[in-house]
């Protein structure tokens, strides 16, 4: 059974998909098998991977068409031992379709406990909002990585998500963790950073992953010319954070350690 880890934010702009990209390319360079599944209708992965046309099928027919198997959905990083789905729902026309297609919130579940078993790791990069996207990514997922840039807003969506994180648990899925806050953007030379990042320590502990993702230029031009950090400059100082990253997902939960990132 893969574990299956989903990136969720209220608020845009944290660094999610940057950070579920660059964690799935650790896992897969450490030697893991990884599904990589888009589910935001803002279907940023795709840029991620230097992909400009928008995909003919996707997540909207992961979601609504089990006729069409996972293997004609997924596309492939070449050599790195990575897959991908990307999105596909990218107008409201699309969005309202798939509300009225999908009867249950454990249609991405099924699926991945049906057609993802050949996988170590299936990352979830969620949508920002509560919505059915959001709700099948926290149904099927075992753990949640929560992004969270060095402000006071970020802060704030945050507040409200573990607020409604325990109605979650309870109505959707039991079973789901947070395997942690993951500081971004941290920028050590700003006071606010300092001060923001030392508060979420005290104030939520081991909640807080030790490593912490750098505003590093190398990861916005990664970004930019379509890779992960991990494929441009493996040797940056954010390359090395998501590595960090990984290695500490693989001791905090014991995920195969005979096959732990190096």
């Amino acid at each position: 059974m893969p574990s299956t880890i989903a990136f969720s934010s209220q608020k845009g702009g944290v660094g999610k998909t940057t950070s579920a990209v660059n964690l799935a390319m650790a896992f897969a360079v450490g030697g893991y098998r990884v599904l990589l599944i888009d589910l935001d209708p803002q279907g940023s992965v795709r840029y991620s991977f230097g992909i400009k046309e928008a995909a003919e099928r996707g997540t909207h027919q992961l979601l609504t068409d089990p006729s069409v198997p996972l293997r004609d959905l997924r596309m492939s990083a070449d050599g790195q031992g990575l897959d991908y789905v990307l999105s596909n729902i990218d107008t409201l026309k699309h969005e309202r379709e798939l509300a009225e297609k999908i009867g249950d919130l454990t249609s991405l579940k099924r699926r991945l406990d049906e057609e993802a078993q050949d996988y170590d790791f299936v990352l979830l990069d969620s949508p920002p909002s509560t919505g059915i996207l959001a709700l099948n990514a926290m149904t099927a997922a075992d753990y949640v990585i929560l992004p969270l840039q060095c402000e006071s807003l970020a802060i704030k969506s945050l507040k409200r998500f573990l607020h409604s994180f325990r109605e979650l648990q309870m109505t959707h899925n039991p079973d789901l963790r947070i395997a942690g806050i993951l500081m971004t953007m941290y920028n050590r030379r700003l006071a606010v950073h300092r001060k923001i990042c030392r508060q979420m320590y005290e104030t939520l502990f081991d909640s807080v992953f030790s490593t912490i993702i750098p505003q590093a230029k190398e990861i916005a031009e990664a970004s930019a010319i379509g890779q992960s950090v991990i494929t441009y400059n493996v040797n940056s100082i954010g390359a090395t954070a998501y590595i960090r990253l990984a290695k500490e997902m693989l001791d905090r939960f014991g995920f195969r350690p005979e096959l732990a990132v190096k």
